[in-house]
């Protein structure tokens, strides 16, 4: 396919989720976005496990089936990575150049990256000078090539080129948070909380800075399944049914007799208590460093945050202020269309990723 030199390339966000795969297309507008297209597909079954697109071609027809449904006409895609395997982290190494920066980083890596250094790909950036003297601090980025290589190949199935291959997590501060220059939360150290189907991970951000990115396996999935299994219910139903719950009389009344509430109450407590882990684990790298930077609110999202209630809940639970936001709460997106689109709280990871290609425009 030869494309025209002259023609502006356009975009298309790619976040490929083990239960669906959001596409979504932005146009400039002022200081804000309107999104001109935002599409959901089913995403095959057992295609994708761990993060991982093991199916690639599957994958792919079912991306270019939908384009095609959709009217979408983009030759990119900016794409997303997450997973327990995938590594963001800052730290702190001995003053150098960018380019001898380049060189050492695999050595550096090598100290945080569980899996073999030549099965990842490794990307960094200097942040700025530690307060310790002769030091500086970086942001380093490792996946592995296994997750990497087999979202690239789905995507390309759709006969897209991929232009970016950027971090789940990265996309969602862009849209949630860093979109709006006047939220306060740009300022704070606040917790991202995403609750997918498969995984939920949590990323806390100092000052627009990355601290911490780690990967939960209790997600909204898990609920699901534990509601199908104990009432004997089919996937359908049990999400359905799960979408019907509230968990706010929980906060006054944590021992109900609510019996689906009390199926899926043992394991959204779960959550809780693995995100307050992460928490506590950020919180002891600052009283090493001897910062106090503690978080002060979480931004709760994804899919697997549409249970009602589900805010409330956790903010009892873990002490912290909950912010259940998605895309559409901030003012600067314009959704597609005339239906209400909801806050658009699963559509955070695609959207951010469509922005990206719009910054490296820029």
């Amino acid at each position: 396919m030869s494309l025209n030199p002259f023609k502006k390339p356009s975009y298309v966000g790619v976040d490929i989720g083990h239960k669906h795969i959001k596409l979504v297309q932005l146009d400039r507008m002022g200081t804000g976005w309107r999104v001109t297209k935002q599409v959901s597909i089913p995403t095959p079954s057992d295609s994708v496990k761990d993060a991982v697109v093991v199916d690639p071609d599957v994958v792919g027809i079912a991306i270019k089936a939908g384009m095609r449904e959709h009217k979408i006409t983009a030759s990119q895609a900016v794409i997303g990575v997450s997973g327990a395997s995938v590594i963001v982290r800052t730290i702190k190494v001995a003053k150098m150049t960018p380019q001898m920066l380049r060189k050492t980083i695999k050595y550096e890596a090598g100290h945080y990256v569980p899996s073999s250094i030549e099965d990842s790909y490794i990307e960094c950036e200097i942040i700025g000078d530690a307060p310790e003297e002769g030091l500086m601090e970086v942001l380093i980025v490792a996946a592995p090539r296994e997750i990497v290589e087999s979202k690239l190949a789905a995507v390309e199935r759709a006969d897209l080129e991929v232009d970016i291959v950027d971090v789940e997590a990265f996309a969602l501060y862009r849209s949630l948070i860093e979109s709006d220059e006047h939220s306060v939360l740009n300022q704070m150290t606040v917790a991202i909380v995403d609750i997918g189907a498969a995984a939920t991970t949590v990323s806390v951000i100092t000052n627009g800075k990355f601290a911490m990115t780690r990967t939960i396996v209790q997600a909204g999935q898990v609920m699901t399944d534990a509601l199908r299994t104990y009432f004997q219910l089919s996937d359908e139903q049990a999400e359905q049914g799960k979408s019907q719950l509230d968990f706010s009389p929980l906060v006054a009344n944590p021992l109900t007799e609510n019996a689906p509430l009390k199926v899926i109450q043992t394991h959204v407590d779960d959550l809780a208590r693995e995100i307050r882990r992460s928490l506590g684990y950020f919180q002891s790298q600052q009283t090493e460093s001897s910062k106090n930077n503690p978080v002060t609110h979480i931004v709760l999202t994804g899919g697997g945050a549409k249970l009602h209630g589900l805010g409330e809940y956790m903010a009892n639970k873990l002490g912290a202020e909950v912010i259940t936001t998605g895309v559409f709460d901030n003012p600067k997106f314009v959704p597609a269309g005339i239906e209400p689109p909801g806050k658009g709280l699963e559509w955070a990871v695609a959207t951010g990723l469509a922005m990206r290609a719009h910054t490296k425009a820029a």
